[in-house]
């Protein structure tokens, strides 16, 4: 795994976190978002690995 993949698995990782405490529906369906994201952006980093 790359650097840029291990950053990203923890932001990812921090925001589920984060998104377990809250209880605004907004602000989770926003950090859901972010999630998501982060999560293409690590399948846009190395295409050919499925996950």
């Amino acid at each position: 795994m790359c650097d840029k993949c291990v950053e990203l698995d923890g932001k990812i990782e921090h925001y589920q976190r984060l998104a377990d405490r809250i209880i605004d529906q907004r602000t989770i369906d926003g950090i859901k978002k972010l999630i998501e994201e982060m999560k293409a952006q690590k399948m846009a980093l190395h295409p050919e690995q499925t996950q």
